[in-house]
């Protein structure tokens, strides 16, 4: 009898590579599902042997999953498959009863090694059912979201603390909507934004770190930092977490859209960027969390209008793949 297996991400551009990387000639049927919610609503119709779950998810995330399943004796086997590579992250998910964790975009090598170590691989014809189109903002949403992880893991391991992850957001703006959904921040003497600009292979863009004026104190203290009560050790403080924050988001686009891109060094903001009034623009909103620290950054990617198409082009290349 075929292995019954749900692959459960919100990414449809997620669930497509993970069924590719899935071995041909795997005896087993592969259904989806689209959060925590699908998940545990088709467990309760069917059995399946092995789910693939994602953790970063809207209504209910992984962890949440893991937690209803834990002691549930017709649970299936959970192998975790994400972005958020941080060592916390994997040492909650081995708590709450994963066999193992794979980190996105998953390696088919790594994946058939676990098949086979957990005794779930037989030979046979693989089967899929249900699998969904994917749509060009879900395509970047996802790559987003793996190079979000990348950055908060490289960040995770200089501050020595958990950064709680969300699902990227993203907004396609006008001129005058990106003039107002930053014009808050320069007009507001408790907040600095800090640019850093990028270009490689016909896409430029901007990253933006907006942080607010309660944070500095305690990531301060976290980066080691005795006193933070100066103009230039709040801005120090600012430069440095984004130093962490842009260089690995961006290496980790990089590498998804196979493109070198140019890095310019960090300047603070004091007005909207021009290149962003010159017609639409596609805004990516992430929110780095430290509960504990009770600090909040913000992390804001725009790529303008005359970026997109090649981009687009870059992520078709992506979903074209076999």
């Amino acid at each position: 009898m075929a292995v019954q297996v749900l692959i459960c991400d919100d990414s449809a551009m997620a669930r497509k590579q993970l069924a590719r990387s899935l071995p041909d000639d795997w005896d087993a049927e592969v259904h989806f599902a689209v959060d925590g919610h699908d998940a545990l609503a088709q467990l309760e119709k069917r059995r399946f042997d092995l789910m693939f779950l994602d953790l970063n998810m809207p209504n209910l995330d992984g962890y949440g999953v893991l937690a209803e399943l834990k002691g549930c004796p017709d649970a299936p086997r959970v192998l975790v498959v994400s972005a958020d590579i941080q060592p916390l992250a994997y040492q909650k998910v081995m708590d709450l009863g994963a066999l193992h964790f794979l980190r996105k975009p998953i390696a088919p090598d790594a994946l058939i090694e676990q098949l086979h170590q957990f005794d779930l691989y037989r030979s046979g014809a693989l089967q899929k059912h249900g699998h969904s189109a994917v749509a060009m903002d879900d395509a970047l949403r996802e790559i987003c979201n793996i190079a979000m992880g990348r950055a908060a893991d490289n960040m995770a391991k200089v501050l020595g603390a958990f950064i709680e992850l969300p699902v990227p957001k993203l907004r396609r703006l006008k001129s005058s909507e990106m003039e107002m959904l930053l014009a808050e921040s320069f007009q507001d003497d408790t907040l600095k934004v800090i640019s850093q600009g990028f270009i490689g292979s016909g896409i430029a863009g901007e990253a933006l770190l907006l942080f607010e004026q309660s944070c500095y104190e305690s990531m301060g203290r976290l980066m080691g930092m005795a006193e933070v009560d100066s103009d230039a050790a709040r801005l120090e403080v600012q430069m440095d977490t984004a130093n962490l924050l842009f260089a690995s988001f961006l290496n980790g686009l990089s590498e998804q859209l196979h493109i070198p891109f140019c890095q310019s060094h960090p300047v603070v903001l004091s007005a909207v960027p021009t290149c962003q009034l010159r017609g639409d623009t596609l805004a990516v909103e992430i929110s780095y969390r430290l509960t504990d620290h009770q600090i909040l950054c913000d992390l804001l990617l725009l790529f303008p209008q005359n970026s997109l198409t090649r981009l687009e082009n870059n992520l078709q290349y992506l979903l074209e793949l076999p």
